[in-house]
């Protein structure tokens, strides 16, 4: 493991959280830290379960394989986490919403990454040439 090992799931748990307060925002929501947590633990704990079981941020073979099984099964739990122990429906366009969310910003910051490392290992790779 790397000395940022925690970089990943930290900024994956931004996604998350950034998701259910763009959310309130939109549908004027602001009923406190109760619901937002309310919100949040299904999510999180489909996320990192699925996570876990994928090794997302341990394996370094096929990431986006693993992220995007961890997206699918992890919302798959998280909706039946949300329907079973929330009266909040199971499946509902927040499902599909927040597959579109986590594609979007957990590949996004993933893609990012992989440019500006790119970009240094060739910068570097350079400076070694001259």
């Amino acid at each position: 493991m790397t000395r940022r090992w925690w970089l990943a799931p930290t900024l994956d748990l931004a996604c998350l959280v950034t998701f259910i307060l763009v959310g309130a925002g939109r549908h004027g929501i602001d009923e406190g830290a109760g619901w937002f947590f309310t919100v949040l633990w299904p999510l999180a704990v489909g996320w990192y379960g699925a996570a876990l079981v994928t090794r997302l941020y341990t394996a370094v073979d096929r990431p986006w394989l693993r992220l995007t099984i961890t997206v699918a099964v992890g919302t798959v739990v998280a909706s039946l986490l949300r329907g079973g122990f929330t009266d909040r429906p199971t499946f509902s366009i927040f499902t599909v919403v927040l597959v579109a969310w986590m594609l979007l910003t957990a590949y996004g910051w993933r893609w990012i990454g992989c440019l500006v490392s790119g970009r240094r290992r060739r910068a570097a790779s350079t400076a070694d040439a001259v």
